[in-house]
Protein backbone atom coordinates (compact mmCIF):
# COMPACT_ATOMS: atom_id res chain seq x y z
CA UNK A 1 0.00 0.00 0.00
CA UNK A 2 1.32 3.44 -0.88
CA UNK A 3 1.92 6.11 1.73
CA UNK A 4 -1.26 7.61 3.14
CA UNK A 5 -1.67 11.19 1.92
CA UNK A 6 -4.06 12.81 4.37
CA UNK A 7 -4.50 16.06 2.44
CA UNK A 8 -5.35 14.33 -0.85
CA UNK A 9 -7.72 11.90 0.89
CA UNK A 10 -9.34 14.75 2.80
CA UNK A 11 -9.93 16.68 -0.42
CA UNK A 12 -11.51 13.71 -2.20
CA UNK A 13 -13.64 12.48 0.71
CA UNK A 14 -14.77 15.97 1.74
CA UNK A 15 -15.80 16.62 -1.86
CA UNK A 16 -17.85 13.41 -1.81
CA UNK A 17 -19.32 14.21 1.63
CA UNK A 18 -21.90 16.46 0.02
CA UNK A 19 -25.36 15.23 -0.89
CA UNK A 20 -25.70 17.54 -3.89
CA UNK A 21 -22.43 16.29 -5.37
CA UNK A 22 -23.43 12.68 -4.79
CA UNK A 23 -26.76 13.38 -6.49
CA UNK A 24 -24.90 14.96 -9.44
CA UNK A 25 -22.74 11.84 -9.77
CA UNK A 26 -25.89 9.72 -9.68
CA UNK A 27 -27.49 11.81 -12.45
CA UNK A 28 -24.33 11.54 -14.57
CA UNK A 29 -24.06 7.76 -14.29
CA UNK A 30 -26.38 7.48 -17.31
CA UNK A 31 -24.23 9.77 -19.48
CA UNK A 32 -22.96 13.30 -19.95
CA UNK A 33 -25.30 16.18 -19.22
CA UNK A 34 -25.23 19.97 -19.28
CA UNK A 35 -25.62 21.97 -16.08
CA UNK A 36 -29.16 22.91 -17.14
CA UNK A 37 -30.14 19.22 -17.48
CA UNK A 38 -28.67 18.33 -14.09
CA UNK A 39 -30.36 21.36 -12.55
CA UNK A 40 -33.72 20.36 -13.97
CA UNK A 41 -33.36 16.72 -12.85
CA UNK A 42 -32.40 17.67 -9.29
CA UNK A 43 -34.73 20.67 -9.19
CA UNK A 44 -31.85 22.88 -8.06
CA UNK A 45 -30.69 26.31 -9.17
CA UNK A 46 -28.09 26.16 -11.96
CA UNK A 47 -25.62 28.20 -9.87
CA UNK A 48 -25.78 25.61 -7.06
CA UNK A 49 -25.16 22.81 -9.56
CA UNK A 50 -22.37 24.72 -11.28
CA UNK A 51 -20.61 25.48 -7.99
CA UNK A 52 -20.77 21.83 -6.94
CA UNK A 53 -19.57 20.60 -10.33
CA UNK A 54 -16.48 22.83 -9.95
CA UNK A 55 -15.51 20.88 -6.82
CA UNK A 56 -16.10 17.55 -8.56
CA UNK A 57 -14.01 18.65 -11.56
CA UNK A 58 -11.22 19.90 -9.27
CA UNK A 59 -10.89 16.36 -7.88
CA UNK A 60 -11.30 14.80 -11.36
CA UNK A 61 -14.38 12.91 -10.22
CA UNK A 62 -16.34 14.61 -13.02
CA UNK A 63 -14.86 15.63 -16.37
CA UNK A 64 -15.95 18.42 -18.72
CA UNK A 65 -16.79 17.67 -22.35
CA UNK A 66 -17.08 20.27 -25.10
CA UNK A 67 -17.10 24.02 -24.62
CA UNK A 68 -19.43 27.00 -24.47
CA UNK A 69 -23.10 26.20 -24.99
CA UNK A 70 -22.16 22.60 -25.83
CA UNK A 71 -20.34 22.01 -22.52
CA UNK A 72 -21.45 18.92 -20.66
CA UNK A 73 -20.10 16.89 -17.77
CA UNK A 74 -19.57 13.16 -17.32
CA UNK A 75 -18.34 11.02 -14.47
CA UNK A 76 -14.72 9.92 -14.53
CA UNK A 77 -15.39 6.19 -14.88
CA UNK A 78 -11.75 5.39 -14.15
CA UNK A 79 -12.30 6.71 -10.60
CA UNK A 80 -16.04 6.40 -9.92
CA UNK A 81 -16.54 2.78 -11.06
CA UNK A 82 -13.83 1.24 -8.82
CA UNK A 83 -14.90 3.49 -5.94
CA UNK A 84 -18.51 2.41 -6.39
CA UNK A 85 -17.49 -1.26 -6.46
CA UNK A 86 -15.40 -0.85 -3.31
CA UNK A 87 -18.25 0.89 -1.49
CA UNK A 88 -20.72 -1.76 -2.63
CA UNK A 89 -18.36 -4.47 -1.29
CA UNK A 90 -18.00 -2.61 2.01
CA UNK A 91 -21.75 -2.15 2.44
CA UNK A 92 -22.47 -5.80 1.57
CA UNK A 93 -19.81 -7.11 3.96
CA UNK A 94 -19.93 -4.68 6.88
CA UNK A 95 -23.32 -2.97 6.66
CA UNK A 96 -25.77 -5.71 5.70
CA UNK A 97 -29.26 -4.37 5.26
CA UNK A 98 -28.07 -0.77 4.99
CA UNK A 99 -28.67 -0.60 1.24
CA UNK A 100 -32.28 -1.63 1.87
CA UNK A 101 -33.01 1.51 3.88
CA UNK A 102 -34.22 3.40 0.81
CA UNK A 103 -36.23 1.36 -1.69
CA UNK A 104 -35.17 1.90 -5.31
CA UNK A 105 -38.55 3.40 -6.23
CA UNK A 106 -38.06 6.12 -3.58
CA UNK A 107 -34.36 6.74 -4.20
CA UNK A 108 -34.77 9.49 -6.83
CA UNK A 109 -37.13 11.51 -4.60
CA UNK A 110 -34.76 11.01 -1.66
CA UNK A 111 -31.77 12.24 -3.69
CA UNK A 112 -33.66 15.35 -4.78
CA UNK A 113 -34.61 16.10 -1.18
CA UNK A 114 -31.06 15.54 0.05
CA UNK A 115 -29.54 17.58 -2.77
CA UNK A 116 -31.68 20.53 -1.69
CA UNK A 117 -29.93 20.61 1.69
CA UNK A 118 -27.14 23.17 1.94
CA UNK A 119 -23.78 21.93 3.14
CA UNK A 120 -20.46 23.44 2.17
CA UNK A 121 -16.97 22.18 2.84
CA UNK A 122 -14.30 24.54 1.57
CA UNK A 123 -10.85 23.46 0.39
CA UNK A 124 -7.85 25.66 0.99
Amino acid sequence: MKAFCTEAYYMIFSTLANRTRLAIIDVLKDGAKAVSEISKTLEQDEKVISDNIKSLVKCALVLPEGAGKNKAYCINKEIIEPLSEMLEFHVDKYCPGFSKCIPPEKLKAYLKEEAAKTMYIEHE
